[in-house]
């Protein structure tokens, strides 16, 4: 059985979740709903829940500080907040669950099933990351969270050689590492390494440029890269892609 707490402050925000829950998801058992946090806490102190919905911004004591008090947790949580873009930021880089307001049947189901293919208690490390991005909001990210098959792995981005799709999961190459298999798709993880200036070069290959030991032209073209593989470039994308990384190898 799985058991869930829902605090936040906003009344009708509680009850969004409540019918969404029990609609979605019949089996699942709300142990508590809570619109004072300060109550919410003393809860879960002696019942943990499976899941924790969790408010971040609410008077008295918001969600950060609650989890503070409650340190260390062994529950998973998926924390429900208004859009801002520096907090996304850091929940999607820290591999944190999130849960976007106003909180709709859509994207409940998309932060269940999220959770549900991921299942991992969250770490100490992921923690840090999350903090120290939400803290330093226009620094940019030197770390991100891979949720592998068991657990989460942090690695420093400037050490991935490429991605590639392997169906709903991507295999990470790393420079000092073997592959690491990610439940997480090729187009999730481009979103968050194309500010990094990695390249998408082909349906099935992100790539970073800085890997990057040579260019064949002929066959529509392909890159070698320090690896020794050799990666296909898309016809639609060849000429923007080669004009890049001719220009970033001159220069090496």
């Amino acid at each position: 059985m799985t058991k869930i707490v829902i605090i936040d402050d906003e009344k009708h925000c509680t009850n969004v979740l409540q019918d969404l829950i029990e609609k979605i998801h019949s089996d699942y058992t709300i142990t508590g709903i809570f619109n004072n946090p300060l109550q919410g806490l003393e809860f879960i102190k002696n019942n943990p829940p499976d899941l924790l919905f969790l408010d971040i911004e609410m008077p008295n004591l918001n969600g950060f500080t609650l989890l503070d008090i409650l340190l260390p947790i062994d529950f998973d949580i998926i924390f429900t907040t208004a859009y801002d873009q520096y907090a996304i930021k850091a929940f999607r880089y820290s591999a944190i669950n999130y849960l976007l307001k106003p909180i709709t049947e859509k994207n409940i189901v998309k932060a269940f099933s999220n959770w549900e293919k991921r299942r991992k208690k969250t770490s100490e490390k992921q923690w840090q990351l999350f903090h120290n991005q939400l803290h330093n909001p226009k620094k940019e990210c030197s770390q991100i969270a891979l949720p592998t098959g068991v657990g989460y792995k942090i690695v420093e981005i400037k050490n991935i050689v490429r991605c590639q799709s392997d169906s709903n999961y991507t295999n990470i190459f790393c420079k000092d590492e073997n592959k690491i298999l990610i439940s997480r798709t090729l187009k999730e993880i481009e979103e968050l390494l194309t500010d990094h200036g990695f390249l998408r070069v082909h349906q099935s290959h992100l790539i970073n440029p800085q890997f990057v030991e040579g260019i064949l032209k002929q066959g529509g073209g392909s890159l070698i890269m320090t690896d020794n593989t050799e990666i296909p470039v898309s016809r639609q994308k060849s000429k923007q892609i080669n004009e890049i990384l001719e220009m970033m190898i001159r220069f090496k």
